[in-house]
Order: C-alpha cells, then sequence, then structure tokens
C-alpha cells in the first residue's frame, strides 16, 4: 500500500450525479432555469476539490442528452473521472428554487437509473490505496442492493488497510422506507471513522436521540472516532478523542439566500480540511465557514468557495 503522503488523491467520493435545475421563482411559473450538476455526494466532491483537494469520482453517467454537460463540468472542477462509467438509462434530475431561502429540501427530484450501474465490480484494491478518505453517503446506498454492497466493499476494504471512512446518514424517506435506511446504516456502522448525522430530525429517526450529545455518546460507544452533529442555522458539534465542542457560524448581516445542500458543502470543506491534517474541531470551524460562504453567495457549484477564498 502506497504511504499516505504519496497517494494521489485526498478524497473517493463513491455517489450519484444529478443535472440541477435551479430557478429563483415559482417552480410552476418560471420559464427560465440555470442548469447545473448537483447531487449531494457530487456537492461534496465538488467542494473539496475547488478547495484544493485531490478528488476521484467514482460514479455512472448515463448517455442521455446530459452525459457530456457532467463530464465537463466535473473536469472543469479538477475532478478526476477515470472511475466513471457511462451507462444506460437516464441521469437524475432534480428542480429548486430560491424564493423560499429557509428550503433545505428538493423542491421536485427524481432519481436517475444511471447510478444502478454502479456495482461491486467497479471497487479495486488498488483504487482504495490511492486515497487518503474514502466517503459515501446514504443517497448512493437507496438506489439499489448492489449500490449498498458496493459502498459496503470499499469501506470493508478502506477500513481494513486503516484508510479513513466518512459517511453521511442523509435520511431521505421519499426515496426508502426508514427501514431500509436504518438497515444500510447499521451494515456499514462498524467500518465508519467519521459521520455527518443531522439533529433533530434525522438523529431521531435513525438513532432514537434529537440532542447532539447524546448522538455523540451513542455513536462513540459504537466505535465512530469523529462525530459531526450538524444542527443547521446553530451549526455543529463535535465529538472527538473525548471531547466535545460546538461551533456556531459566524455572525454576519447579509441574509442567506439558499439552503439547498449546503450540507453536503459543509462535508466537503471538513473532509478538505482532514486530509491536509487539520484536527477535526479546526474542520468543523472551517466546514462552518464553507456552508455560510454558499448559502450567503446562493445558487450552485459556483456559488462554492475556491482555494483562496477561506483558510483554515
Amino acid at each position: 500500500m502506497k504511504p499516505i503522503h504519496i497517494r494521489d488523491y485526498d478524497l473517493l467520493v463513491i455517489g450519484e450525479c444529478y443535472v440541477e435545475f435551479r430557478c429563483e421563482g415559482d417552480l410552476s411559473l418560471c420559464s427560465t432555469f440555470d442548469k447545473d450538476i448537483g447531487g449531494a455526494d457530487l456537492i461534496t466532491a465538488v467542494t473539496a476539490a475547488r478547495l484544493g483537494s485531490g478528488v476521484s469520482l467514482l460514479s455512472a453517467v448515463s448517455r442521455d442528452p446530459f452525459h457530456s454537460m457532467i463530464r465537463e463540468r466535473l473536469l472543469s472542477q479538477g475532478i478526476n473521472i477515470d472511475h466513471v462509467i457511462t451507462s444506460q438509462g437516464y441521469n437524475g434530475i432534480y428542480f429548486t428554487s430560491s424564493r423560499y431561502p429557509d428550503q433545505r429540501e428538493y423542491l421536485v427530484h427524481r432519481p436517475g437509473t444511471a447510478a444502478e450501474s454502479i456495482v461491486p465490480a467497479m471497487i479495486y484494491e488498488d483504487l482504495i490505496e490511492n486515497c487518503k478518505i474514502v466517503y459515501a453517503s446514504s443517497e448512493l446506498q437507496s438506489v439499489s442492493r448492489a449500490a449498498r454492497h458496493s459502498v459496503f466493499k470499499a469501506f470493508h476494504f478502506a477500513h481494513s488497510n486503516d484508510i479513513m471512512v466518512a459517511y453521511d446518514p442523509n435520511l431521505r424517506l421519499q426515496r426508502w422506507s426508514l427501514d431500509d435506511a436504518k438497515e444500510s446504516l447499521w451494515s456499514v456502522l462498524p467500518l465508519i471513522d467519521v459521520i455527518f448525522p443531522s439533529s433533530p430530525d434525522e438523529s431521531k429517526a435513525l438513532f432514537g436521540y434529537e440532542r447532539p450529545l447524546d448522538v455523540i455518546g451513542f455513536l462513540w460507544d459504537r466505535g465512530v472516532s469523529i462525530v459531526v452533529v450538524k444542527t443547521g442555522s446553530d451549526g455543529c458539534m463535535i465529538g472527538y478523542d473525548g471531547k466535545i465542542e460546538e461551533f456556531r457560524p459566524q455572525e454576519h448581516s447579509d441574509s442567506v439566500k439558499d439552503l439547498t445542500l449546503i450540507g453536503s458543502a459543509f462535508n466537503g470543506g471538513f473532509l478538505h480540511c482532514i486530509a491536509r491534517g487539520y484536527d477535526p474541531f479546526t474542520a468543523a470551524q472551517f466546514a462552518n465557514s464553507v456552508a455560510l460562504f454558499k448559502g450567503l453567495k446562493g445558487g450552485g457549484i459556483c456559488s462554492l468557495p475556491a482555494a483562496g477564498d477561506l483558510t483554515a
């Protein structure tokens, strides 16, 4: 296995690509939309890449009319797409509006079928050994059993070789049942080093606890070393090495324009710092700044900070 300091990539993201259509008014009334790539896992990857991390993406893109656009946009963000296969079917699409700035969910969401082509055979030793951190979320697990097995295989190999494993439960009950989400989470929980649950609703549904302190204790007891509980506008609470700290967002006078996928931007900022050798508490402060930057600027991937916009 390569020593950590000569691995080619800081972060390997395994996830689904989406096409995002964004407008500023009512979805049903707007005649003009801005089009870009999106999706929770992809935003995490793009955030880390724009900040300067070496990022590789494992995914599938359908040969539909958006095929070239997705690949070109990924390359333009500095993401390695050697492990993004071309598949049949269609790519996922979602629509979102900035009319309601406090709306955190996709307003309309249609999963594609391209990600169903992600299978365990795509996961191999050299791929995992060449990165510092392996990241996935339940967004991909919800696609198919093959996708769940792929995530498990990647996490298991990374865990067995002391490569950091990061995971976001990212509960989306419009995609699958709570029972399936729990089953998929618990199948990989023993392999996870960093987890990003949100409180209170998600943590209550998945773990039975609303308070971040309780969530941290619960996950510590199950072997997760770095617990990052995201608490929306209150920031986050971090549990690591027996210590717990809370970090609130910086005070600002401008209004937040859009919270869509702001949690995924937080994840990318956090993992970027961890890959650079910072401790989780410093990473949390920086990740709060990344999320706030996106929220204040609003929009798609162009609203994510680039290297030099923020300092850890």
